[in-house]
């Protein structure tokens, strides 16, 4: 089975990133479909849903395809004023280049930070945290697009609880450098990780 590289996040796009889409649909309806469930330019205003803008090109494409391969699974999400749908069930309707469309759209986009509440103490201990784990592959703290990894820093406190879960649980695949790693995190470790990204603001 192919291994995605995208680290903690890997789910990103998870719940849905688009509506169903005819395969003549513009990049423009494109994409406006899938800001009906990520927010404006993929700053998602949900924390069920990750935000998209920023990642690179080739992060959205790997994770498109992924969904398509069935390789990663995909929650169901109704936004409001729309249909429940999954991400499997959506990227299967997709063509290479609309997948292609949709990945440099948000690539393009900026990033904007969630403004969360969070525990500065615990999220110092988070950052030694990362430093030592996953700084390699997620680097600044989880924000730098040029790593081809999902951003972390800043995403919803709510979308990184319930992914650092389904990893745990081994719901959801990982890397296996980065599964040898995150094993061996105690829920305290978790936690503290998890505050360092939201703090990232």
């Amino acid at each position: 089975m192919k291994k995605s590289k995208l680290g903690v996040a890997g789910l990103l796009l998870g719940g849905a990133l688009l509506l169903a889409l005819p395969l003549s649909s513009t990049a423009g309806k494109l994409t406006e479909k899938c800001d009906s469930c990520h927010g404006k330019n993929g700053n998602s205003t949900d924390e069920k849903v990750p935000t998209i803008a920023g990642f690179s090109a080739a992060t959205l494409e790997e994770i498109l395809h992924d969904y398509q391969e069935e390789e990663r699974p995909a929650e169901r999400y109704k936004p409001k004023n729309g249909d429940e749908t999954d991400m499997i069930e959506i990227a299967k309707k997709l063509s290479d280049d609309q997948i292609k469309e949709v990945a440099k759209h948000y690539s393009k986009q900026k990033f904007i930070p969630h403004k969360q509440s969070f525990d500065a103490k615990l999220a110092k201990k988070g950052a030694k945290i990362h430093d030592h784990k996953c700084e390699k592959c997620h680097s600044d703290g989880g924000s730098n697009p040029e790593d081809d990894a999902a951003l972390l820093a800043g995403q919803w406190r709510g979308y990184l609880e319930h992914q650092f879960q389904l990893i745990k649980a081994h719901k959801r695949e990982v890397p296996k450098k980065m599964w040898k790693k995150f094993k061996k995190l105690k829920d305290k470790q978790m936690k503290a990780l998890i505050e360092f990204y939201v703090s990232q603001q």
